[in-house]
């Protein structure tokens, strides 16, 4: 297995998103260091064009996002919205809605690993990850408001979910920080690390998460995404799900390593 780029030097290619593989982990860095891995739009096509690689990749069971230099994201790229039009604007969040859309209906669960500053666009990108382990160090808040736009990047549907309506009205009415103390107890991340060790906490959760059954993780995103269906349509969709997974190799290798009291190997198939 290749060793990680480490997340305090800047990667190979600034400005671009830059892919390891980790045995079956596909680990991407967001690489713009000199903007504190502002999310410019160059930046964002990157990391799109990457995670749809790995979601096609069957070698591929968990994606880990990281950010260089010991931040995750400062947020979006101001000096890209300079006299912006409507219609650029409309055309540039067209693109910035395909990269969440492919982030949130990835088949692969998508870990962050998260140190220093994840503001902005960059917490709406970690909002809308599976799972967010954070350093000690690490600071969250949705500050559109100083500028004059709404929280975007679909935050405003995922952290809802993660964290409630109330808590989410309050970081983006009020713009205020919170510390990774306060958001593991809000939800709004998974775990905490100690400084400079999550991505290490994230790629070892990444090799947990592989011994699982592809198929099931795949499923299981796709049902926690139809929420908030009415029950009726949600337990069909389960008893849709659960008939395939029934007929599946995985869940014919699961069966007999349980009586065989052995760890299954699945193939995702």
């Amino acid at each position: 297995m290749t060793s990680p780029l480490s997340p305090t030097e800047p990667g190979p290619q600034d400005g671009l998103c830059v892919a390891q593989t980790l045995g079956t982990t596909r680990l991407l860095w967001l690489n713009l260091p000199s903007k504190r891995n502002a999310l410019a739009p160059e930046l964002r096509e990157s990391l799109l064009g990457l995670i749809r690689e790995a979601s096609a990749d069957e070698t591929v069971r968990c994606i880990v996002i990281a950010g260089t230099q010991g931040c995750f994201s400062a947020g979006g790229d101001l000096s890209t919205m300079k006299g912006i039009t409507s219609v650029a604007g409309r055309a540039r969040m067209e693109r910035a809605c395909d990269l969440m859309r492919t982030v949130i209906e990835c088949p692969k669960p998508i870990i962050a690993a998260v140190e220093g500053w994840s503001v902005g666009a960059g917490l709406s990108l970690m909002a809308a990850c599976d799972i967010v382990i954070a350093g000690q160090d690490a600071k969250f808040s949705l500050p559109f408001g100083n500028l004059g736009l709404i929280p975007d990047l679909a935050s405003l549907y995922t952290l809802p979910a993660r964290i409630g309506m109330g808590r989410t009205k309050w970081m983006a009415f009020t713009r205020r920080r919170i510390d990774a103390a306060q958001a593991v107890d809000w939800g709004l991340i998974e775990e905490v690390a100690p400084t400079g060790t999550a991505l290490q906490a994230a790629l070892e959760m990444a090799a947990e998460v592989a011994k699982g059954a592809p198929l099931t993780n795949t499923y299981t995103k796709q049902m926690l995404a139809r929420h908030p269906l009415p029950l009726p349509e949600f337990l069909a969709a389960e008893r849709d799900a659960q008939a395939i997974l029934y007929t599946s190799e995985d869940f014919a290798e699961g069966f007999n390593a349980f009586f065989e009291k052995r760890a299954p190997k699945f193939e995702g198939k």
